[in-house]
């Protein structure tokens, strides 16, 4: 079982890295800030990886004290970066779907994040199996949680490929739910259902990372055609308001569109209205990046 659970994580950790390398790539090419959260996100769950590693590598090769030194400070780690990452993860989804941070979600995440560092805590000094089984439910209820409030807002992620991505995590999720329930009547299979999740995770992301490097290459090339009605025909946008798009990507106010086409200010705002509705965006800078994805 050891041989297995090393190979599944040895195999998560190269393409753990290889998904960390091309996300800080893709970082310092498009400068996204989401781009930052989801490399400390996926550096502390690579962390978490290689030291679970180690801690198998440890009960092959070592014994004794050593061996008690190395797994009790494994452990310790691990628990740290997993209580961190229950409060960061969902801070890290309510800023992709642009929902602000904040109360009860934020007292209730931290609340959380104490209760599973005091279930690990109790777990490596009194070696409680109850402990153990607890913090997985804890974790895959945060995870859980977070899918959940993502599917709901799911139209609210402008960019269509990181749309498609979050999908995808959520289907790789859903599909994990046999094997979390396995994991609780035989807590030996926890160890393995990490890596496994961890695996589909960064295959996904990286996946995403691909054709976020293939967009950009795209966009480049076509970064001086003029935009068309046609571009956004998936919209059902009228001309008057293709007219007021127009002038939106070249920052008039809507006073100033307004005296460019020679209508009322309040015309205008019906029109930006009608154009939030059916493209669903929430603001200037949403329908702005739409509009360079359409190109």
């Amino acid at each position: 079982m050891n041989g297995i659970l090393l190979l599944v994580y040895m195999l998560a950790f190269a393409l753990g890295s290889m998904t960390l390398a091309l996300a800080i790539v893709y970082r310092i090419a498009n400068k996204q800030r989401w781009a930052t959260y989801f490399i400390i996100c996926h550096a502390s769950l690579l962390g978490c990886m290689m030291l679970m590693a180690l801690q198998v590598l440890s009960s092959m090769y070592l014994s004794g004290l050593v061996y008690d030194i190395i797994t009790y400070s494994v452990a310790f780690v691990v628990i740290a970066d997993l209580t961190f990452l229950i409060v960061f993860i969902p801070y890290f989804t309510t800023w992709v779907i642009a929902h602000p941070w904040r109360q009860p979600y934020k007292g209730l995440f931290y609340a959380l994040a104490l209760v599973y560092l005091m279930l690990g805590i109790s777990r490596e000094i009194w070696q409680k199996p109850i402990a153990d089984q607890l913090m997985l439910i804890l974790f895959v209820f945060v995870i859980t949680f977070c899918l959940s409030v993502t599917l709901k807002n799911i139209n609210s992620i402008a960019n269509k490929t990181a749309r498609t991505s979050a999908i995808s995590i959520i289907i790789v999720s859903a599909s994990m739910v046999p094997a979390i329930l396995l994991a609780l009547i035989f807590p030996s299979l926890k160890p393995l259902l990490f890596g496994i999740y961890f695996l589909a995770l960064s295959i996904t992301i990286m996946t995403f990372l691909f054709m976020e490097f293939v967009r950009l290459g795209r966009s480049e090339v076509v970064k001086n055609k003029e935009l068309v009605l046609e571009d956004l025909e998936e919209y059902h946008i009228t001309e008057r308001e293709f007219a007021v798009i127009r002038l939106i990507s070249q920052g008039l106010t809507n006073k100033e569109i307004a005296s460019q086409l020679g209508i009322s200010a309040n015309t205008v705002n019906n029109h930006v209205a009608n154009i939030y509705g059916k493209t669903q965006v929430r603001s200037r800078i949403d329908l702005l990046n739409l509009l360079k994805q359409s190109w």
